[in-house]
Parts: C-alpha cells; structure tokens; sequence
C-alpha cells in the first residue's frame, strides 16, 4: 500500500487513525488496539477482490465491519489565504466522507429489525460523540463538523443474495 502524503492523504490518514481511536468502533470491530480498528479503516474503497473481479459474499461478510473514508466528491478540498495578513501562508480545508458498514446483527425478512437498527444509530452516537471528543487533539484530525448524511439503510433484497444483509450509515466531516 502506498504511504500517504500530502495535505489530502494526511487528512484522510489522519481521520483513519481518529476513527480507529473511538472505543465504540474498536468494541464494533471486536479489537482492544487502536492499530487493530485502523485495520477495518479503508480509504475510497475496499481491497482488491481475490478473484480481481468482483468481491464474493464471503469477502464482503469478513470484512465487515468496515468504515470507508474518502474526500468528498464536491468541493473536497480547498486551500485559501487572508489576503490582508501579514504572512501570505495558505490553510488547507476540506470535506471527507465516512461510510461504516456491518453486518446487520438481526433481520425481519429482507430487512434488518427495528432493534438492530436502533442499536446502529446508537453505535454511530457514540463514535460521532467519541471522533467529536478527539478532533484536534494531536496527531487526529481537527474537523468542525460532522453530518450524518444517511442511515441506516440496507441493501436492496434483490443484492443480499450477493452482498449478505448489511446496514450502513454515511457521514461526512468538514475539516
């Protein structure tokens, strides 16, 4: 994997290792270690799939759970400077994109039940409480919002024969 650098992969970095240092998504991912969570933490998607192809559910069922972090598609990414100031020094800014996906621990059919979806809106409290706790803490990403943008939702029935039955929520944090 190729190390990150520069102002858009340290963000994203930085976020990863903010995310894998919330207890709740280390207690989700069933680690005790900041560097067992970081493991689970993806940037722009997950790896490639061992046929080269396409993922198998069992590859998408042992990955989860999973977190993606991305720039976001849209006015990701920024730099700007005072031009009053008394140093000319540009200030990087940005939005990054959050997606956390686990297995869905109970279902109602084709969808997960009312309780397992209310413990993942619990479970997403407590890491945005947690992430909120970290930010600009050293070494952690300093952000000054965070969103959640959709969630939970699950995938369509006729996918769960393919991806297994799901629940994921997305965020997306602006730095």
């Amino acid at each position: 994997m190729t190390a990150p650098a520069g102002t858009l992969s340290l963000a994203e970095q930085h976020f990863r290792l903010t995310l894998a240092a919330s207890a709740s998504w280390q207690a989700e991912c069933n680690v005790s270690t900041p560097a067992l969570a970081l493991q689970r933490i993806h940037c722009d998607g997950l790896p490639k799939p061992g046929n080269g192809e396409s993922h198998t559910l069992g590859e998408l069922q042992g990955y989860r759970p999973y977190a993606l972090v991305y720039t976001a598609e849209r006015q990701g990414f920024m730099k700007r400077t005072d031009a009053v100031s008394s140093h000319f020094e540009f200030q990087a800014s940005g939005s990054l994109n959050l997606s956390i996906i686990r297995e869905s621990p109970d279902s109602a059919g084709d969808e997960p039940t009312a309780d397992a979806n209310q413990s993942f809106r619990n479970l997403i409290g407590k890491i945005i409480d947690e992430l909120c706790d970290l930010a600009g803490v050293a070494g952690y990403l300093a952000f000054h919002t965070i969103k959640l943008v959709e969630g939970p939702y699950w995938p369509e029935p006729e996918l769960i024969p393919v991806q297994g039955l799901w629940q994921a929520a997305d965020l997306t944090i602006d730095w």
